[in-house]
């Protein structure tokens, strides 16, 4: 089939428009949005976005707004990209893929958007590490580089000023009711052991699976596609 619409990888400054890539556009085929983040959901993800296309979906991938806004602006802007779509995807299914950064919104929205059926995290963040700023500025160097990289910040010392009101509380995630896949390593930076037993204690449903280790960073490759591929393939035909 062919694309529409589409914007190739990469695109080499960051605009006002957070789309930076788009295929497979048609109102009957099923929105999915790719929220990118520091360390992952980047040029890397082509096959993934080419392999959602070529299942029946409509794509979307964007990056996070740059400077970050504030908690309930990350959520708003995932609800405006679904609006943005309506008319050119079925946007009442749609599933949103979070990478790091990028589950964070993904998860808000999803609390409040009935239109999100789905939400599929890849190395995401949820609570500790945006409520503890002695535990950001000790991340390995080159992820503190990429955070002040995605979120605008003017250097490392101001990650806690711009990431510390980002925290999900529990209360947030009990609202969520769509089914949520989280994908993890053991060695990640960004997601810990305390934030995988939250989302295990107040997600209504969800599904788990650790990758092997990456070396400190967001887990990528053709094994992190394939089970994105298949999440997102059995949420559709569960809502039938």
């Amino acid at each position: 089939m062919a694309l529409r619409d589409t914007r190739r990888w990469p695109v080499p400054e960051r605009g006002p428009d957070p789309v930076r890539w788009s295929g497979g556009l048609g109102p009957s085929r099923p929105l999915v949005l790719l929220v990118g983040g520091a360390l992952g959901g980047g040029p890397e993800c082509a096959p993934l976005l080419d392999r959602l296309v070529a299942d029946g979906h409509a794509v979307v991938a964007a990056h996070l707004p740059r400077p970050l806004p504030c908690a309930e602006c990350t959520a708003a802007s995932v609800s405006r990209l679904i609006d943005a779509h309506t008319g050119s995807a079925d946007t009442g299914r749609t599933a949103v893929i979070g990478f790091d950064l990028g589950g964070r919104p993904a998860l808000a929205a999803a609390a409040g958007d009935r239109r999100i059926g789905s939400v599929h995290l890849v190395g995401a963040p949820v609570s500790r590490l945006f409520e503890e700023p002695d535990r950001l500025l000790g991340l390995p160097p080159a992820t503190v580089d990429a955070l002040v990289e995605a979120t605008g910040a003017a250097g490392g010392e101001q990650l806690p000023y711009l990431l510390g009101g980002l925290a999900l509380r529990p209360e947030q995630l009990y609202e969520i009711r769509c089914p949520v896949w989280v994908g993890h390593a053991p060695d990640d930076p960004l997601t810990t052991p305390q934030d995988l037993a939250l989302l295990k204690l107040t997600l209504e449903q969800s599904e788990f699976h650790a990758f092997e280790a990456t070396g400190g960073t967001t887990p990528s490759g053709g094994a992190v596609h394939r089970r994105l591929v298949d999440g997102v393939r059995r949420a559709r035909a569960a809502a039938r």
